[in-house]
């Protein structure tokens, strides 16, 4: 029992120094300077790499957006293959828009998009959407805002001129939902729609 203690007591104080040793090492001034530095050279290089801008809708409602360039790295790429070709099939373990073969990656991602509606910022899903425009920059040609009795529908199309989708979502009391991404054509009628 004694042999049980003494193990016990001397496992536990070498867990305390390892703590402490790592407590100090870990939290020492220099390090947190070294993370601090890391996560801003991040953040200033992921903007180096993006587009950003703003799109009026009507005189109360706008819509703010980045583009980002496509980075493999940062993405879970996973390829299918036909008799034909290989091809991309899911960008992050979901099916993706913005091309119609599929063979290539995208150039880049529609990394955010928020509307200003009803003196509010609401973010909009963009997951999924990639190659939102051949400049790179969305435009206000591509956006339909549309009233109904308690709630707004907001219409995208997306295209770099192929691989041409369309999303739309549903915006009430403060809240989004993405009703539909699709580049099936029978989506795209609400831009007939008067």
């Amino acid at each position: 029992m004694k042999k049980f203690i003494i193990i016990s007591i001397g496992t536990l104080i070498l867990v305390l120094l390892g703590l402490f040793a790592f407590q100090r090492y870990y939290f020492s001034e220099e390090k947190i300077r070294e993370r601090q530095i890391e996560i801003w050279t991040e953040r200033v290089n992921e903007f180096k790499n993006s587009k950003s801008g703003k799109i009026n809708l009507t005189t109360d409602i706008y819509l703010r957006w980045r583009i980002k360039d496509f980075i493999p790295k940062s993405h879970k790429i996973e390829y299918c293959e036909n008799p034909d070709a290989k091809y991309i099939c899911k960008i992050d373990s979901n099916d993706w828009y913005g091309s119609d073969f599929k063979m290539d990656l995208p150039k880049n991602e529609l990394k955010s998009l928020t509307i200003y509606i009803d003196e509010k910022y609401i973010k909009l899903d963009v997951s999924q959407m990639f190659n939102p425009n051949y400049s790179g920059e969305l435009d206000k040609n591509q956006f339909k805002i549309k009233k109904e009795k308690d709630f707004y529908i907001l219409y995208g199309f997306f295209s770099d001129g192929a691989g041409t989708y369309t999303t739309s979502w549903k915006i009430k009391n403060g809240k989004s939902e993405r009703s539909k991404i699709s580049n099936d054509d029978e989506d795209f009628g609400w831009q007939n729609e008067k």
